[in-house]
């Protein structure tokens, strides 16, 4: 199993595992069992922003990365945003996210989503943070991907990472070059696209991710998902490029401890 694995985006503040009775600090524990030794814990609102502080407060090397996700934008005022970017200023905070566009689930708010966006765009870069990006399209259809690109350009944001990207490989080559990050997740044990990204991406653009609970990667698919799971991601991306598992481990929590800024915030044993 490779070790010093970096899960940059799962969330630990999931109803799924408080329905199963699983603590954050047992989740975590199972999972630097098997190597992975570094989580990010993802907030989709400002109520499960603020459990992702608190759990990050109770787990060594463990992070949280705050925002209202696209889905949820049309909900939120003015208020929320301010009491966003108090949230972000947590000694444990290392990003803004989830955040972006989503026109997979509805195109009903895709204004309201567009100025979220934009507005925590805006917070990141006040207080210097890196940007998690969700983004997800209708089949078939490119906008959602487009028009996130047009902000990105607009805003002037040269850094960032879109996580466990669902795009095709000639997308994803248009973040890059906007130098946007691509984090893969247990879909590059099933989908053949996503393997092509993965064979074809610069080690200097790759992070990982297990997006627990959800995205769990074969053979625990169609499971709820879990940061124990990330090495069988890890391994198969090693398998696509005819490496190591330990060069993919090494080469993704590299990027990503860069993009974080968590060098000087882990707590060693």
């Amino acid at each position: 199993m490779p070790s010093g694995i970096y899960d940059i985006h799962c969330h630990l503040n999931d109803s799924a595992y408080a329905e199963m009775e699983i603590t954050s600090s047992e989740i975590v524990k199972e999972a630097n069992r098997v190597g992975v030794a570094l989580i990010n814990n993802i907030g989709f609102d400002i109520k499960s922003s603020k459990v992702a502080i608190i759990q990050a407060e109770k787990n060594k090397n463990v992070f949280a990365v705050v925002g209202i996700h696209p889905n949820e934008a049309h909900l939120f005022t003015e208020e929320a945003y301010e009491f966003l970017e108090d949230l972000a200023h947590a000694d444990k905070v290392v990003g803004i996210g989830e955040i972006g566009l989503d026109y997979n689930r509805s195109t009903k708010y895709i204004k309201q989503q567009k100025e979220s966006f934009i507005h925590q765009i805006k917070i990141a870069q006040q207080l210097n943070l890196p940007i998690m990006l969700h983004i997800r399209d209708i089949n078939g259809s490119t906008n959602a991907y487009d028009d996130a690109l047009e902000i990105l350009k607009k805003q002037k944001v040269t850094s960032g990472v879109v996580h466990s990207f669902e795009g095709t490989w000639e997308i994803a080559q248009k973040f890059i070059k906007q130098g946007i990050s691509i984090s893969l997740n247990g879909e590059v044990t099933k989908v053949a696209e996503i393997q092509r990204i993965a064979k074809n991406i610069s080690l200097n653009y790759l992070m990982v991710e297990s997006d627990a609970p959800y995205s769990a990667p074969i053979p625990f698919d169609k499971r709820i998902n879990h940061c124990k799971y990330l090495p069988l991601t890890v391994q198969k991306i090693a398998e696509i490029r005819g490496t190591t598992s330990g060069e993919i481990a090494a080469a993704t929590r590299d990027n990503a401890q860069e993009l974080f800024r968590i060098k000087n915030k882990l707590i060693l044993e």
